[in-house]
């Protein structure tokens, strides 16, 4: 026996099988020839033994792949052979055809149809040859990486995957949907499969450094790292990010989280720990699984991604160095918010039968999506907020926002405060503290509707809000209208309260919502119309641009017109009767002011001012400052033309009844007016100047009287020159506002010139 021989044994034979022959070798080793010889034997013996061994045990691997092999290639040998056989009937059809081409032209319609159809029969028939050629490849690739995952050899599996994912991006564009469904089916099975044969020690590795208990309160010396688990989990998430799927290879098969095997592949086995924690806590617990304390599982969520956010992204930095726009810490917490999207969808059924449940949780999870952008994860909160654009959640929760919406909005209407001003008793408030109750809580309500629908990922239904506001706003304007009418028999009343708080109120909303929509969210919508989006949103935007156009025009038609004109009629309506009242006052027969020692107002003009000033004042303290000018404006140009006809024209005063009124008008009521309403002579200039004609010395007077007489018969020439000698007498008199025959006319209620 030779050395070689004996290496060959040793080689071959396990550790165990060497031992004992090496015992067997110690007993029976003996200093004679005979025992040697007998050693060998034993040796060749065994050598022939393990010979026999080895080649049955080819023998039985050689049968069992060519039995597979066999089995596997059966069907494609078949179909092979059926397909040559079509091949060859195809070929002599063809030339039977071109044999009988010359008789053809006499055949009839009829015969021609039917050729066609065998024809066309004769094409599917290779069409569903092809079928069942791609479906036993499918059938055999899965195969071998059974075989591969079986051997334990994950290279060839992951090679074999790849594969069939080159197939899913070959029958992407194929008509064949149910093919290309059931590949990607088979697709997704086997990359689970695979990731976790490849993630199989990654458990034992994460226990080993103490995950998942958060590194806040673990020992900082046990939150590094060591380098040997580091490396071992970059290997596996290295593979791991190798497996990812494409986006277009979608499962069908329910219950299969999609981001898991897209983007979130390597984290899968991160969150898996967390993951069993939260369902346990919140799919199965009595005690935490709550229908209305949603506000649980997501503050459990959020305290997740506090305590290990930085821990994974430090763990993971290895593995994404090349992965440049991903984040690890942005993976696991989306990972995360998948777990909360999921638990919500779950208990979507129940909360729909209870609205206030529904609202209560709908408010929680926009709570959750706006702490997520809060804390730096935008884009995790736009992945996330996808499943408010749901059908079964968008739908209930359009519905519930327009119900309480509308609701709202009576209960403002109809507190007993609607019609107050929050801080209308501190000084310096601003110009918005004059809004009254209702109109403040309206806009907060429009503005907690924009802050909400921001967060939707898409257009459609960010349009279907914005039409919302615009249906509130229209409608919150003709409940003001109606509050109106149905009080405007109380004139004092809507001089003092209704109508300048409606005034500020309509404006007031107007420019909010001029505000609103000029931020970039709504500036975007309606700039949808000019650009190349879906024709939905170009028609909707264009719409929805026109509508909110009118409603700002109606708004500042409804506050700077309708408003303040009913505002000055039933102004002017409360204190006619008491300019009625002073007109009516003996100015013809009133005594010299030398005869008293003190002027003083009359009663009726007491009673004028003060009414006049505390209507004036609350209406101040109500209206915004720029529609408070356009009324006064207004207001007192009225005023002046009521004076001036009803107590400068109408009446006769003496030498002391026209001291008096000018005592009245020009010294009082203008002075006390004037700084209510900031302007010149409180807008009575032309009632000023007439008093001042009243007043005037009887010479001067006369003078006036005697050149307003002078051109009565005087030629078209003269009484050109003439008129142009009154203007400027008048003008030398400082009357620049009333008419000539406005003077002649005032003069004429002299008693003193008897004229």
């Amino acid at each position: 026996m030779s050395s070689r021989s004996i290496d060959h044994f040793g080689g071959a034979l396990s550790d165990a099988v060497r031992l004992n022959v090496c015992r067997n070798i110690s007993s029976n080793l003996s200093s004679d020839n005979n025992g040697t010889e007998d050693l060998l034997k034993r040796i060749e013996n065994l050598l022939e033994e393990n010979a026999f061994v080895e080649a049955e045990r080819r023998v039985q691997a050689d049968e069992a792949v060519r039995a597979f092999v066999k089995g596997r290639s059966r069907l494609v040998q078949e179909g092979e052979e059926t397909l040559k056989e079509l091949e060859e009937s195809v070929a002599q059809v063809g030339d039977c055809l071109r044999t009988a081409k010359p008789f053809l032209t006499g055949l009839h319609e009829e015969d021609l149809t039917d050729a066609e159809a065998t024809l066309k029969e004769v094409r599917t028939a290779e069409t569903q040859l092809e079928y069942l050629k791609w479906l036993e490849l499918f059938h055999d690739q899965s195969d071998r990486i059974r075989s591969s995952l079986a051997c334990d050899s994950t290279s060839d599996a992951m090679a074999f995957l790849q594969t069939l994912m080159d197939w899913c991006e070959h029958f992407r564009s194929s008509s064949c949907i149910r093919l290309r469904d059931y590949l990607h089916d088979i697709t997704v099975y086997w990359t689970t499969l695979v990731c976790d044969h490849v993630a199989r020690e990654l458990p034992a590795i994460l226990a080993r450094i103490g995950f998942p208990r958060p590194p806040s309160v673990r020992n900082p010396e046990t939150n590094i790292v060591d380098s040997r688990s580091r490396n071992e989990i970059a290997d596996i998430v290295t593979l791991l990010l190798r497996l990812r799927l494409p986006d277009y290879i979608k499962p069908l098969s329910p219950g299969v989280d999609t981001p898991f095997l897209h983007e979130l592949l390597p984290l899968k086995y991160f969150i898996a720990p967390l993951e069993k924690r939260f369902r346990f806590h919140f799919f199965m617990s009595d005690k935490t699984n709550r229908l209305d304390k949603p506000e649980w599982y997501f503050t459990q969520i959020l305290s997740w991604i506090r305590d290990y956010g930085d821990f994974i992204d430090d763990l993971f930095q290895l593995s994404f160095r090349g992965e440049a726009l991903r984040s690890s810490k942005s993976d696991f917490a989306l990972g995360l918010a998948v777990l909360g999207r999921s638990k919500f969808l779950s208990s979507l059924s129940q909360l729909l039968e209870d609205g206030s449940l529904f609202a209560h949780a709908m408010d929680e999870l926009l709570t959750f999506a706006k702490t997520l952008r809060a804390l730096g994860y935008e884009s995790v909160q736009r992945t996330f907020c996808t499943i408010l654009v749901q059908p079964e959640v968008f739908h209930p929760w359009f519905a519930a926002e327009t119900s309480l919406a509308e609701s709202r909005a009576d209960a403002f209407l109809a507190s007993p405060t609607a019609w107050n001003c929050q801080y209308q008793e501190e000084d310096g408030s601003p110009e918005d503290a004059k809004a009254p109750e209702c109109a403040q809580q309206f806009i907060t309500m429009l503005k907690g509707i924009t802050d909400r629908y921001s967060l939707l990922p898409s257009s459609l239904p960010q349009f279907d809000f914005l039409s919302l506001q615009l249906d509130l706003v229209e409608d919150f304007n003709e409940r003001l209208k109606s509050h109106y009418e149905a009080n405007q028999e109380d004139t004092e009343q809507c001089a003092r309260i209704i109508l300048p708080t409606q005034a500020t109120a309509t404006k007031f909303v107007g420019e909010v919502l001029a505000d609103m929509a000029s931020t970039p969210l709504i500036v975007e919508l309606l700039s949808l119309s000019d650009s190349r989006s879906s024709p939905e949103c170009g028609r909707k935007a264009k719409s929805l641009a026109v509508r909110l156009t009118s409603i700002l025009d109606e708004c500042n038609r409804l506050a700077r017109e309708s408003y303040l004109t009913h505002l000055r009629n039933d102004t002017l309506d409360s204190i006619h009767g008491l300019v009625r009242e002073f007109a009516r006052q003996g100015w013809k027969s009133m005594p010299a002011v030398t005869e008293f020692l003190v002027a003083s107002m009359t009663p009726a003009m007491g009673e004028l001012l003060y009414v006049t000033k505390t209507l004036i004042s609350s209406q101040r303290d109500r209206l915004l400052t720029s529609l408070f000018t356009r009324y006064t404006n207004t207001l007192m140009q009225a005023l002046d033309q009521i004076l001036l006809e009803e107590v400068i024209y109408d009446n006769t005063f003496s030498t002391g009844g026209a001291s008096q009124v000018k005592f009245d008008i020009v010294n009082n009521f203008a002075v006390v007016l004037g700084r209510l309403v900031h302007l010149p002579h409180a807008g009575l200039s032309r009632t000023m100047e007439a008093c001042n004609v009243l007043t005037i010395n009887r010479g001067s007077a006369m003078l006036l009287v005697e050149l307003f007489e002078g051109g009565g018969a005087a030629p078209k020439a003269d009484k050109k020159q003439h008129s142009d000698d009154i203007r400027k007498a008048l003008g030398e008199m400082n009357l620049l506002l009333l008419k000539p025959e406005e003077v002649e006319l005032i003069l004429h209620r002299r008693s003193d010139l008897d004229v």
